[in-house]
């Protein structure tokens, strides 16, 4: 995930190209898999009967998982204008694009996902959640197993927005120094 911001203008990007490869890859094999149970390949005729079915349901078993890990990380683009006040979230998948827009009004803050992982560890996305119907909506795609690195988008995101105030932290840091070094 990255930002950048252009003027009155954030914009945060969001890429899943090595997933995409990844998908690319079962697609590929599961296909080579499928045209050789279709009697594409030279000895054919001299396999037994089952060994056709199995390499045709291997082969679909693979192009699905390509498909499933394809569709499951689009690439999202979130636009955020000040001026006109609206974030637009756009997903480019593999059945096509997607925008919704909101107005900030109807945002009551960026904010963190927390979900669990294959193995229980916690993992985290980037979410909005809306004003009126109390819903979050997740925003990103990849999961960060660091809290860290995805909180920082939250705030850059909420202080572009002025959802949130600046830290205290942020703003209390002088408190080490001695009033000599201040002055």
């Amino acid at each position: 995930m990255q930002t950048e911001q252009i003027g009155n203008e954030l914009i945060v990007r969001e890429t899943p190209g090595c997933l995409w490869i990844f998908g690319l890859f079962f697609a590929f094999i599961g296909g080579v898999f499928v045209y050789g149970s279709l009697g594409g390949f030279v000895n054919y005729a001299k396999h037994e009967f089952w060994m056709p079915a199995l390499s045709l349901l291997v082969g679909l078993i693979g192009v699905a998982a390509g498909i499933w890990i394809i569709y499951g990380a689009p690439m999202t683009k979130v636009v955020i204008n000040r001026l006109e006040n609206t974030v637009l979230l756009k997903r480019f998948g593999l059945f096509g694009r997607r925008e919704s827009f909101y107005a900030f009004d109807e945002i009551e803050r960026f904010c963190l996902v927390e979900e669990k992982d294959s193995e229980g560890d916690n993992i985290w996305f980037l979410g909005m959640k809306l004003a009126d119907e109390n819903e979050t909506i997740k925003v990103s795609s990849l999961a960060s197993h660091d809290e860290r690195f995805v909180n920082g988008f939250v705030f850059q995101i909420n202080e572009f927005t002025r959802k949130q105030i600046s830290s205290s932290g942020m703003i209390l840091e002088g408190e080490d120094e001695s009033g000599a070094e201040i002055s």
